[in-house]
């Protein structure tokens, strides 16, 4: 990861001071300005939805995209790896669909993996220009008109995979244990039209990218978006301070709870301009840049799965408890419910981790100085800039969030700005872990 060790000052003194040594952080590579308007009753808002329910990748620094993997689809994915005993008549047609599902499985694996290749040679293809306008996989889905095809494709093929589950799961219904039917029955899509029904226990009604209402797990979130800002305007609670210096490199990402697999390729510096963020190499050749973030308050708010979800079940499973009534499930061979391949949990698992905390900081600051010749070498984009990143912070930026940042500079080697948002922004989550307490 470029900047690394910008990075690693960065996580290690959140860590350290504003969240108190909490173990299992997990820094936002791409900054989530909390602009997300009220939902109506019985929904829950497209960019809210896409940050909670994401799957936390195995690193220190994550990126949360319409591509990410969904929590409630690797759930769903280990009760169908819990077996038990099934009559022989149907043994055959249960082969027969779970063969189908794994086709499945695989369409929509090489479907992400041929969206992510697609974005790689337009990159190659399209040089500076193709790179300042779409820096990472995220603006590019989110914004290029060709991306709209893979976008399409991604959510056809795990429809069908739903649908393959679907099947597999009805036909096991009958010869099921009671916790793993109950476990079943909580995962089921509703089958009514979203906008027209009422959203059954469980379930929820969210917006795709192109604003059609679809049925969702729901998710409970501890606070709203309104209390968030009455409780981070009220004063000072939560305020601290990052400072970072290019000339240190002690910090290291290796000792966060997920070692060193920083695996999202996130940019430190960056402007905004020309619709979208631009990468700015301020210290590729200037060790002598330091940077100080000041945070005026800041938040944790807790996020839980909805009904659909049980943890407790879980926990049985991954321990291979067979419940308080010795029920007789089991995991099907050759999954096992921890290890390096075929594994339900952990780093190599299916379901390896899940969001149970947002961490939200409201108007940062920041001021960094630098020698003389890469101010004048970054002067006029900082100066015509519409916002301005350093790590998991931003301030201003596109999509209407130009005219809530402030900027200056003076002398001759120092910039300065604000956010003038009253909206939150989200800069990291913390991380749990289905069953289990740890990684």
């Amino acid at each position: 990861m470029e900047n690394e060790s910008l990075f690693s000052q960065t996580y290690d003194q959140i860590v350290s001071g504003a969240l108190s040594n909490a173990k299992y952080f997990q820094m936002i590579g791409t900054p989530k300005n909390f602009s997300w308007p009220t939902a109506p009753t019985g929904q829950m808002g497209h960019e809210a939805y896409q940050v909670i329910s994401g799957m936390p990748m195995w690193s220190p620094v994550g990126g949360y995209a319409e591509a990410d993997a969904r929590f409630f689809n690797a759930y769903r994915s280990v009760l169908n790896h819990i077996t038990f005993k099934v009559s022989p008549e149907r043994e055959q047609d249960l082969k027969d669909l779970k063969d189908k599902e794994t086709r499945a499985a695989n369409e929509m694996t090489k479907a992400t993996s041929d969206q992510n290749q697609a974005y790689l040679t337009e990159k190659q293809n399209g040089g500076l220009v193709f790179s300042a306008k779409y820096p990472d996989i995220i603006a590019w889905l989110e914004n290029a008109p060709e991306a709209a095809s893979w976008n399409e494709k991604i959510k056809k093929t795990t429809e069908n995979f739903n649908n393959a589950q679907n099947l597999v799961l009805e036909l096991e219904k009958a010869s099921m244990p009671h916790t793993l039917q109950q476990a079943t029955d909580a995962i089921k899509m509703p089958s009514g039209d979203p906008a027209s029904s009422t959203a059954p226990r469980g379930w929820t009604k969210v917006p795709d990218s192109d604003g059609i209402i679809r049925w969702q797990p729901s998710w409970n979130i501890e606070t709203s978006g309104s209390d968030w800002r009455a409780e981070l305007t009220k004063g000072s609670i939560g305020a601290f301070t990052v400072k970072l210096d290019a000339q240190d490199s002690t910090s290291d990402l290796n000792k966060s709870w997920a070692g060193g697999s920083a695996g999202y390729d996130a940019f430190f510096w960056g402007v905004s301009g020309g619709g979208g963020w631009q990468k700015m190499d301020l210290t590729k050749s200037d060790k002598s840049v330091t940077a100080t973030i000041s945070v005026k308050s800041s938040t944790r708010v807790k996020v839980n799965p909805g009904d659909w979800y049980d943890g407790g079940f879980m926990s049985d499973v991954a321990k291979g408890s067979q419940g308080a009534e010795g029920e007789g499930y089991t995991i099907a061979k050759p999954w096992v419910a921890k290890g390096k391949t075929n594994s339900l949990f952990g780093q190599d698992g299916i379901l390896k981790s899940r969001v149970s905390e947002l961490f939200v900081v409201h108007k940062p600051s920041f001021k960094i100085e630098m020698s003389s010749s890469t101010y004048q070498q970054n002067y006029q984009k900082f100066e015509a800039s519409g916002g301005f990143r350093i790590g998991p912070f931003s301030f201003g930026g596109s999509g209407g969030h130009e005219s809530e940042y402030i900027h200056s500079t003076s002398g001759t080697n120092t910039f300065e700005g604000e956010s003038t948002s009253d909206n939150p922004l989200i800069i990291g989550v913390i991380v749990a872990f289905p069953g289990g307490d740890a990684p």
